[in-house]
Parts: structure tokens; C-alpha cells; sequence
């Protein structure tokens, strides 16, 4: 049955049996269902061969059972049997029959199928003669009804096999985990022992179908008269064993004719198994055999008479005469002429009729050469290798197959997937002179080694990725590759993998390689070892140009918010280290280290290090923004040195850098407002910025803020000034003197000031000065995009009296006659969607229509659609 097939199976049987849970309620109409059946036909097995007689009948009340001495035997009066409540409602169909044993003995089997899927079964039997009267239930339960969690489903099984003039009756499991390449196999078996009438556990089972056992092509192994060319690698995994003596099933193909598996079952293991993993890729041409292990030649001189010795390790061990090969779809019967455990480590090869590729193959035992009298003999391989085109090649070679990426090719990847460190050297050498196609190969080779040996590689990898693009986009001229690099993309996803294994070989990378390899390797190191990363980049830091600093600098920040690095900050901060690093690498630490500086121990007292009062302009200037996170983080000397570069500073760019800087710390909120009115322009610039980011955040602003803005609104003979002063003055609360300035700059000279002056009264939403706003909207000489910004500021003021006037500008962006009507009627569009008048819908009818431009058209859906933001 296909794999698939018997999924859909076991999905219909597990759900059947949930369903079956609710069969106790059903309780009540049992007899009912019951009479409606036909009732089975009583069935009587006879005494004889020291067995008692046993009669079963199948009724409405369940499974009655009586043993008897002899004839004549009913059932009636006889025992009643447990049966499930989910089961009763079955039994109306249920039917028994006897299963004759060996040795004249018999049990009979009661069957109870629901559907198509799932029956229940019970095995009975009466006792032997002297052993009681009560007849025997050696097991009871549902058999192909699979439960559990998928892919570790499990089913019972009641297995009956011929043998001799009767049948071997064997109970287990099915269990969706173990197959033999897909078919299935029952696990745990226990037999019926007709010597006791008792299951005996141990026993093992032909699970391969009779049909297909049958149909498979006979072929003979043959003993090897020579050497013949080594397997270069195995390709061969064993993946489970039905049984294994010591549970060492994976000796059966670990390269040493020295160790064994050996099966572990009664009798000489007819049907147990080995699965092994093999690659779809590689054709399997025919396999070699060893059956005895070379250490049981130890054996040899006490053998006398061709009998073979017991062996230490696997008892009396015993060749096969006969077993199978399957795959998923093949199935081999491989016959061995002669007694394979008569000397140890000979070889047998098994030529196949045709290359086969496949990715399980199992050995399934079915005779042996057992000697007569053996008490328990175990069938035992010492190797199994499979044969194929590649035989004798050395790894080298391999990985020159990989050129051109095609059917062979592939076939010699997966060889060397499978090869271990020798393989993996061999790719790594190999790799420089392959094809992309074979590159590509020979990386997912590499893929399979430990990251100690693939990170190396990967990381010179993804270095000499990053120097080929630089000058790709040198010779580009600065454009944006074609398509990304897939040989870095995998070199990356590799990395990544890695983690803080990769570490070292990127280590390397950042101290020593030139730009674009040391930025490529500084960004990855940073992602995968925080920790690992912050003494690498600071030491490369001084040694690069201002635009590599500045990208190491980011990869440092990346790396220092991570709380994996918290420690390893704190060591480089440490004095002894601290110092040791030239300026650059100390400012660029403190610098990188951003919101986090505060808990990193040490920070406060390496940025005082630096804050000397003879400190060089470039020092004090970059030192500001660490300063203000301390300073944020409570650091009183901290705080006092940014408020000094703020007030007293001989050069404006370093107290323009203090106040951006104070922003972020509401104690340095007053000396920004004494900043506002500072003799440098651009130091006045920043401090009104920084105070409009302060209003923004909800600090608490100094007395006389909103006074001193607008002053700077008002007066400043800067424009920039100015416009700053406007924005900043939109983040604070409404207030009639603040919207009485933000009016008055509706005159400014500038119309940048203008602008933002509107903005500002759209959100106080000032409608005290909505005459003012509706003048600069309808002014016809003010500036296209003052305008725009006026209709947007009165629809934030709720101005319903400008709907008609807005509707006739939106519908002229229909067919624009220029900028002016798409840039005042995309103003309008959006300002009758938050006013969202009630006929706003027929407004913007014609918009709608065919003919309108796409994006006019989504425009006026999307101020529909709109939830108007006026009540």
C-alpha cells in the first residue's frame, strides 16, 4: 500500500475512533441495533493435542466462551467475555473463526469491523489439558485504528502466517515511525505459543507481502575473488533496526568489518530488518556483503568439524541463506549459495540488474543457514556498502564532478554530503576553481561540516563577495546591483546559523581586511556576537577613513544595545582598557554605546576622562551626545558639563551640538531657553528645535518658553530661525498669545515662515483667526503650496463655509490646466474628506467617472471612505 494511501487511511481510522468515544452513550439502543443483525454462527473447536474443546457464540449481551473436556460443546452456560460499550454496537455484524496452530492446537478469532477501517479483535482459546477451566483471552483490542500525534501514530495488528499445516499467530504494532521504506512493519510482536497457549514475546514477522515477495527478481551474491574498488564514502545510514542485539544496529555500515548487527528475536529473524537513508541522487549499481566479522576468525581454531564457534558478540552467530533489498518501490531476493559464517570477513557482491536510486533501502531477513540443534541463533551482517560509478574516486575528484551543476554532478554532492571531514576538505580546496553551478554544490557539501570548519569559509566567503561588489559599483558608478549575490546570501544564512561559532573567522576579518570585507564582516558580527563584536570593532576603528568609521560605528551601536554585550562594554570602559585605545576608538565607544551608556558601568567616568578642559574641538564636540544620555541617566557632572558647553563654549558649533544634545534631558530645559537668545545663529536654530521636542514629549517647558518663541517668530532676522520657531510653537498647548503671534506670521516676508505659521493654527485648530487663514487660502499672489497648506489648516479647523469652494478646486484637478489645479485640488480633495460633508458623495461624483485619472480617482474614493474628523 503507497505511503500516502495508508496516511489516509490511518487519518480515517483515528478519526473513527474519537467518534467511537460517544458509542457509551449510545448504551441505550444497543440491543436494538444488535437485533437487527444477523447473529453469528456459533463456532466449537475440538479437543485434541492436549488441548481442552472451546465453544464461542457472539450474542446481543457480547461474547460467550465455555471450555469443555470434550464433545459434545456449547457455548451455553459458558463464560461471558469483557467487551468495550464501543464495541457492542458492532457485535450485531461481528464474526468468529478457529485458526489451527501448529501441533494440533487452535484459538478462534472474533472479529468486529467498523466500516472500512478499523477492527476489533479478540484471540481465544481454551487451556490445555490439567490447566483449568476458564477459557483463555490472549488478547484483545482494535487493530488498524491508528492514535497518537501524527508521524508517531500507532496501530495494533493481529498477524496470522503459514506455517507447516497450521498458522503462526503474531500480535503487535504498527507505528507510522517505523517502516521498512514505506511499508509496514509490526514492531513488539508476541506470538502465540501453541506449547502454552501463552504470547511469547520476542517473535518476529515477513512483513512483506507474500505478492511482492514472490514477484522479486532472484538474484545471487557472489564471492568476491579479489579486491575491488573502495567505496570512497558510504553512502548507506542506518536509520532504525526492527531488533539489534546491544541496540547496535548502526554497525551493520559503519566502515569496520570488525562489528556487527546481529538481529535479536527467536529463531533465526525471519523478517526483521534494517533501513538505511541513501541519496535519491546516487545511482546504486549492486551492494557489497560482509556476513561474519573479521574478530570472529579469533574464533576459528576452536572450531572443529566446519562448525562455527560462539562468537563473544553475538552468540551463535549464523549467515543468511536468503534475504531481501527493498526500496520504496523495489523489492530484490538475494540468495547466498554457500555458508557465509564459515570464514570470517569474506566479501559478496550483489550486482543489481539495473542502476537504482533511492533514498531508503532496507535488508529484510528471511532464511539462514542455522545449524541444527542451535538454541539461539542470530543472523548477523557485519557490512553493508552500496556500489556505485563513483567507486575508487578519491574525494578530490568528486569535487571536480561538481562542475556544470547536472544529474552527475548532484550525484557527487550527495557522496560527499555523506563524507565527513575529508569531504569537506576536499570542497573547501576545491571550491575556488568550480562553476557557479558547482560552487553552489559544493557549499551545501561544506553545509554539513561543524560550524569551527564551515564558519571560516564562510566568512572569506562573504569578504570576497563584499570586494567583488565594491568594484562592481565602482565601475557601475555607485548603481545598486542587478540582483543580489546568492553565493553572500547563503554565506550569511550560514553565518547566522552559526552564531557565536562564526565569531572568530569574522573577528579576523574586521581587524585585518580591507573596507568592504571589514564592513561586511563587522555588520554579521555584530547580529550574531554582540558580546563577541565590541573588542574587534574598536580596534578596527582607527585604522579606516571617516566613511568606514562611521559604518563600524553603526555595527558597534547595533551590537551594544544588545544586553549580551552589557559585560563586555564594561571591560572595554574599564581604565586600564579604556586608555589603551586610541582617542578616536574612545570617542566612537561612547558615542556608539547611545541610550545604553547610562547602565553600562565605568561610562561616566571614561566620558570625564575625556571632558578635560583643554579638550581639542572636536572632542568637546562629539562628546555632547554621551554626555546628555548620562546626563539623562542622572549623572550630576554629567548634566553640569553639557549645561557649561551650552552657556559658555567659545565655539557656536559645539554649543548648537550641546543644546540638539539637552533636547533629550528636561533639567537643561531652562538654559535652552537662554540659548533661544543666544549671538549665533545656528546655536539659536538648535535650541529652538530641541524646545520644540521638548513641548512634543510632554516635559514640562520654563517659565516664558512660548514668549521667547514667539519673539524668535517675530524678530529673528533669520528665515530658518524663524520657520523653526513656528514649528516648535505647534507642538505647545494653544494659547491665545502663542496663536496671536502664529496669526501675525501670516505676513511674514517668507513664505517657508507662512507655512509652517499655518500648520501651527491648524493644530491649536485657532478659528479665532480663521479670517486670516481663509485671506491666504483665496489669495491669488500667495504662493501655490501656502495655499494648499491654508485649505488643509481650515479643514482642521472644521471651516464648513469653504466646502463649495474646495468641491469646485477638486473637480478642477480633473483636467488641470497646471500645477496650480492638481496641487489646490488634491488640497481640497483632502480637506472635504476629514470635513466630510453629508452630500459629500455626489460632491465627487464627476471624480469618479470614467475618464478621471487613477490616481485622482483613488484620492476621492479614500476622502469618501474617510471618517470625517468634524461633528
Amino acid at each position: 500500500m503507497a505511503p500516502m494511501v495508508r496516511s489516509q487511511r490511518r487519518i480515517r481510522a483515528r478519526s473513527l475512533g474519537r467518534i467511537a468515544l460517544l458509542a457509551g452513550a449510545l448504551s441505550a439502543i444497543d440491543g436494538a441495533a444488535i437485533a437487527q443483525g444477523t447473529p453469528a454462527a456459533p463456532i466449537a473447536l475440538p479437543a485434541g493435542a492436549g488441548q481442552q474443546a472451546l465453544a464461542v457464540q457472539i450474542g446481543a449481551g457480547g461474547v460467550l466462551a465455555r471450555v469443555c473436556a470434550g464433545p459434545p460443546c456449547t457455548a451455553d452456560g459458558g463464560k461471558a467475555l469483557e467487551v468495550p460499550a464501543d464495541v457492542r454496537p458492532l457485535l450485531a455484524a461481528a464474526r468468529a473463526r478457529a485458526i489451527p496452530l501448529a501441533a494440533g492446537k487452535q484459538l478462534a478469532r472474533v472479529e468486529a469491523r467498523r466500516g472500512a477501517d478499523g477492527s476489533w479483535v479478540m484471540l481465544i482459546a481454551a487451556p490445555l489439558a490439567g490447566k483449568g477451566s476458564d477459557p483463555l483471552v490472549l488478547w484483545s483490542g482494535w487493530t488498524d485504528l491508528a492514535s497518537g500525534e501524527h508521524g508517531e501514530e500507532r496501530s495494533g495488528a493481529v498477524l496470522e502466517e503459514p506455517a507447516g499445516k497450521g498458522s503462526r499467530v503474531l500480535v503487535g504494532q504498527r507505528r507510522e515511525d517505523v517502516t521498512m521504506c514505506g511499508r509496514e512493519a509490526i514492531v513488539a510482536a508476541r506470538e502465540v505459543d501453541p506449547a502454552t497457549m501463552t504470547l511469547a514475546r520476542g517473535a518476529s514477522a515477513q512483513n512483506l507481502p507474500a505478492e511482492e515477495r514472490a514477484r522479486a527478481p532472484k538474484l545471487t551474491a557472489t564471492r568476491r575473488a579479489g579486491d575491488a574498488p573502495l567505496a570512497t564514502f558510504r553512502l548507506l545510514r542506518p536509520t532504525l533496526a526492527s531488533s539489534a542485539l546491544g541496540k547496535r544496529f548502526s554497525e551493520i555500515a559503519d566502515g569496520d568489518p570488525a562489528t556487527a548487527w546481529a538481529e535479536a528475536k527467536d529463531g533465526v529473524g525471519r523478517g526483521e530488518f534494517v533501513s538505511f537513508s541513501s541519496a535519491g541522487e546516487v545511482g546504486i549499481t549492486g551492494l557489497e556483503i560482509r556476513i561474519r566479522p573479521h574478530r570472529a576468525a579469533e574464533d576459528d581454531a576452536a572450531t572443529k568439524g566446519g562448525a562455527a564457534a560462539p562468537s563473544a558478540a553475538v552468540g551463535e552467530g549464523v549467515a543468511p541463506r536468503t534475504l531481501f533489498v527493498a526500496t520504496q518501490d523495489r523489492l530484490f531476493e538475494i540468495a547466498f549459495p554457500e555458508d557465509a559464517w564459515r570464514e570470517a570477513g569474506a566479501a559478496y557482491e550483489v550486482k543489481l540488474p539495473e542502476e537504482v536510486r533511492t533514498s531508503c533501502l532496507a535488508i529484510v531477513l528471511e532464511d539462514a543457514y542455522a545449524p541444527r540443534g542451535a538454541r539461539s541463533p542470530q543472523v548477523t551482517i557485519a557490512e553493508v556498502t552500496a556500489r556505485t560509478a563513483f567507486d575508487g574516486q578519491s574525494p578530490q575528484a568528486l569535487v571536480g564532478a561538481l562542475a556544470g551543476g547536472g544529474e552527475r554532478a548532484k550525484a557527487a554532492g550527495a557522496l560527499l554530503s555523506r563524507g565527513g571531514p575529508a569531504a569537506v576538505e576536499a570542497a573547501i580546496a576545491g571550491y575556488g576553481p568550480l562553476d557557479d553551478a558547482g560552487r553552489q554544490l559544493a557549499a551545501e557539501v561544506i553545509d554539513t561540516s561543524p560550524c569551527s570548519v564551515q564558519a571560516p569559509f564562510f566568512a572569506d566567503r562573504l569578504a570576497a563577495a563584499a570586494i567583488e561588489e565594491a568594484k562592481a559599483k565602482e565601475a557601475r558608478g555607485s548603481q545598486a546591483p542587478d540582483q543580489p549575490d546568492p553565493e553572500a546570501h547563503h554565506a550569511r544564512d550560514r553565518l547566522r546559523r552559526c552564531g557565536r561559532a562564526a565569531a572568530p573567522a569574522l573577528a579576523t576579518i574586521v581587524r585585518g581586511a580591507a573596507d568592504p570585507a571589514r564592513l561586511a564582516a563587522a555588520r554579521e558580527l555584530a547580529l550574531v556576537a554582540p558580546a563577541e563584536a565590541v573588542p574587534p570593532l574598536l580596534d578596527a576603528l582607527p585604522k579606516t577613513g571617516d566613511a568606514t568609521r562611521r559604518e563600524l560605528r553603526a555595527a558597534l551601536s547595533q551590537a551594544a544595545q544588545s544586553e549580551r554585550a552589557a559585560d563586555a562594554l564594561a571591560r572595554e570602559l574599564a581604565p586600564d582598557r579604556f586608555r589603551a585605545h586610541p582617542e578616536v576608538a574612545q570617542l566612537d565607544l561612547l558615542r556608539a554605546v547611545g541610550p545604553a551608556l547610562a547602565r553600562v558601568p565605568g561610562a561616566a567616568d571614561a566620558l570625564r576622562r575625556l571632558a578635560t578642559p583643554g579638550a581639542p574641538f572636536r572632542t568637546r564636540y562629539l562628546l555632547q551626545a554621551p554626555a546628555a544620555e548620562l546626563a539623562r541617566g542622572g549623572d550630576a557632572r554629567s548634566l553640569a558639563y553639557v549645561r557649561a558647553s551650552l552657556r559658555e563654549d567659545a565655539d557656536a558649533p559645539v554649543r548648537a551640538r550641546a543644546a540638539e544634545a539637552a533636547g533629550r534631558v528636561p533639567a537643561l530645559a531652562p538654559d535652552l531657553l537662554a540659548a533661544v537668545a543666544d549671538r549665533e545663529v545656528r546655536v539659536r536654530e538648535a535650541a529652538v528645535v530641541a524646545l520644540g521636542k521638548v513641548a512634543a514629549a510632554g516635559m514640562k517647558l520654563p517659565a516664558g518658553a512660548a514668549g521667547a518663541l514667539a519673539g524668535r517668530l517675530a524678530k529673528d532676522p533669520w528665515t530658518f530661525v524663524r520657520a523653526v520657531a513656528a514649528r516648535a510653537l505647534l507642538a505647545m498647548p494653544a494659547a491665545p498669545a502663542v496663536d496671536g503671534a502664529l496669526a501675525a506670521a501670516l505676513g511674514d516676508a517668507s513664505p517657508e515662515v507662512r507655512a509652517s505659521a499655518l500648520d501651527a493654527l491648524g493644530a491649536h485648530r485657532a478659528v479665532a483667526h480663521i479670517e486670516a487663514v481663509k485671506d491666504r487660502a483665496e489669495d491669488k499672489e500667495e504662493s501655490l503650496e501656502v495655499r494648499a497648506r491654508a485649505i488643509l489648516t481650515l479643514a482642521a479647523m472644521c471651516d464648513r463655509s469653504s466646502v463649495d469652494l474646495w468641491t469646485r478646486l477638486a473637480v478642477q484637478a480633473k483636467t488641470p490646466m497646471g500645477d496650480r489645479d492638481h496641487r489646490l485640488g488634491t488640497a481640497a480633495l483632502a480637506a472635504l474628506g476629514q470635513v466630510h460633508p453629508a452630500d459629500l458623495e455626489k460632491r465627487l461624483a464627476p471624480l469618479r467617472e470614467k475618464g478621471t485619472p487613477r490616481g485622482l480617482q483613488e484620492m476621492a474614493r479614500a476622502a469618501i471612505e474617510a471618517t470625517g474628523q468634524c461633528r
